[in-house]
C-alpha cells in the first residue's frame, strides 16, 4: 500500500533498527541453550513493546493523516442531533463523544477496508496493542456505526459495513450525554429526560 503519512512513515524508519535489534535479541535467546527462562522472557517482552510501538508506526504510515472522514462522520452526528433535539436539549448538551485518538485511527483502518473483514489484531497494532482496543470498537457502534464481528479461522474480525448512522443509536448518546451532564440541575435533566423518553424515542 502506498505510503499515505509521511510523518509516520519517517518515525517507523527511525525504529526500524531497535526493531531488528529486538528480534534479533529474540531470537538469539530463543537459539542459546544456556538461556533461562527469565532471560528469554525479558528478550520477548523487550521484543514485544519494541515491535507494538514500530507497528503501529508503519500502520498509521498506511492512513491518511488528516483523520479527515471520521471528522466528517462526527459532524453528522452533531447535525443529526441538533436536527432532532435541537428544540428539546439545550445545545451545549448536544455533545458527540468518542473523539479521542484511538477511535479515530481504529475508524481509519476499518474505513480503509470498508466492507471488509479486518483482524482484531491488525486493529490492536494501530493501539498499539492496546487491551482496550474492542471497548473502543464499541464506542465507534455506540456513534452509530454499523461495524459487524464475525470469527474467521478462529480469529474475531470486524467489519465496517457502511457509513450509514443508526438513528436510535444517536438518540441513545443524547440521553446518555443529558444522564451524565453536570451543572444540570435534577429537576430540569428530568424534565429533558421525559421529553427525550416520550417525544423522541
Amino acid at each position: 500500500m502506498a505510503v499515505e503519512n509521511g510523518e509516520a512513515f519517517q518515525a517507523w524508519q527511525r525504529l526500524k533498527p531497535n526493531t531488528e535489534f529486538a528480534v534479533r535479541a529474540l531470537s538469539s535467546a530463543l537459539e542459546d541453550p544456556q538461556a533461562s527462562p527469565d532471560d528469554i522472557l525479558d528478550a520477548y517482552l523487550f521484543a514485544k513493546r519494541t515491535l507494538a510501538h514500530s507497528m503501529q508506526s508503519l500502520i498509521r504510515s498506511q492512513l491518511p493523516s488528516s483523520g479527515e472522514k471520521f471528522h466528517e462522520v462526527r459532524e453528522r452526528i452533531r447535525e443529526e442531533m441538533l436536527a432532532r433535539f435541537g428544540r428539546a436539549v439545550p445545545e451545549k448538551y448536544l455533545n458527540v463523544p468518542y473523539g479521542t485518538k484511538a477511535n479515530e485511527e481504529l475508524f481509519a483502518v476499518l474505513h480503509q477496508s470498508l466492507g471488509q473483514p479486518v483482524d482484531i489484531a491488525r486493529l490492536r497494532t494501530i493501539n498499539g496493542d492496546d487491551v482496550h482496543t474492542e471497548r473502543r470498537i464499541r464506542e465507534l457502534r455506540e456513534l452509530g456505526l454499523d461495524i459487524t464481528a464475525i470469527t474467521v479461522n478462529g480469529r474475531r474480525h470486524y467489519t465496517l459495513t457502511s457509513l450509514e448512522l443508526d438513528g436510535e443509536r444517536i438518540h441513545t448518546l443524547v440521553f446518555q450525554g443529558v444522564s451524565r451532564a453536570k451543572g444540570l440541575g435534577h429537576e430540569e435533566k428530568q424534565e429533558i429526560l421525559s421529553r427525550l423518553e416520550h417525544h423522541y424515542s
